[in-house]
């Protein structure tokens, strides 16, 4: 979940995976590597909330240190939007009740609405720089970085102009693979689907949206999105992701680091600083 970069001397980025209402192990995490509110920023790979005990502590936590945390959705924070703004039914999996019946529910999800699906940033520590690339699934083969940009802003603008109208499409999605012969609010839809949900793809660049195995377990007519080749992922880029909890966080690239460790699941919260790479690990607190 935690990215952290050292600029200038001054200023240190951490990026997380998945917290997913994980609040105390947040809190471990951000003691263990020290965040510091005035020389950090916090980096959120999304899927801040849901399936864990406490989103409505977390979801606070990060509204009070907002102006220190560069943040992406996920398809748990949607989820949350879309139920929020009565376009979908709360599931019995579901965590997010005591959040829905706050008082400062509204705040919260206007603060998420705000949000990015995809933020990049040029990164400068010790005489070095790099650019990292945050999303929370992942980026489909035939999407190149303006591309992402320029959707993104897209689904922000529409996003705000009628929630309802944008929220209810995106959990009724059909397309798996992106065309420019698509409609706009399509183009969009496709583009909120692929970065909050992408794993798998064929060898046509069709996304499968039902394969949330390991890697092991990949059908041979499929491989991971992160295999494909992408200009994206070229020169001195690196990219950040988190919602595939099951292969660990293990990519076998240099560049494209996933970072969902499974904390909601039982497994752990992972941590990584950016200027070193180096990660760290809260192991999930038994109730």
């Amino acid at each position: 979940l935690h990215l952290s970069i050292r600029r200038q001397r001054q200023m240190c980025i951490r990026d997380r995976g998945d917290i997913q209402g994980c609040y105390k192990e947040f809190k471990l995490a951000l003691k263990k590597v020290n965040f510091n509110l005035e020389k950090d920023y916090l980096w959120l790979v999304g899927d801040l909330i849901n399936r864990g005990p406490d989103s409505l502590k977390l979801l606070k936590h990060v509204y009070k240190i907002r102006k220190r945390t560069h943040i992406v959705l996920g398809n748990h924070d949607l989820h949350f939007l879309a139920c929020f703004y009565g376009q979908r039914k709360l599931a019995k999996a579901d965590t997010i009740s005591e959040l829905m019946k706050s008082k400062e529910s509204l705040k919260y999800a206007k603060f998420l609405m705000k949000q990015p699906l995809i933020f990049k940033k040029k990164i400068v520590f010790k005489n070095k720089s790099k650019k990292v690339i945050m999303v929370h699934a992942g980026i489909p083969p035939n999407l190149s970085l303006k591309n992402c940009i320029d959707l993104n802003k897209e689904f922000q603008v529409a996003l705000k102009r009628n929630p309802k109208r944008i929220l209810k499409k995106v959990f009724n999605n059909s397309f798996s693979k992106f065309s420019k012969k698509m409609s706009e609010i399509d183009k969009i839809i496709f583009f909120v689907n692929a970065l909050t949900r992408i794993r798998a793809c064929n060898h046509k660049g069709e996304i499968d949206f039902n394969f949330k195995g390991r890697i092991n377990e990949i059908p041979k007519e499929l491989n991971a999105w992160f295999n494909f080749k992408n200009s994206i992922f070229s020169g001195n880029s690196q990219l950040i992701f988190g919602h595939w909890a099951a292969i660990k966080g293990k990519t076998k690239k240099e560049n494209i680091f996933g970072l969902d460790t499974g904390c909601v699941w039982g497994d752990k919260l992972t941590i990584m600083r950016l200027e070193d790479n180096k990660r760290f690990q809260i192991k999930r607190i038994k109730e």
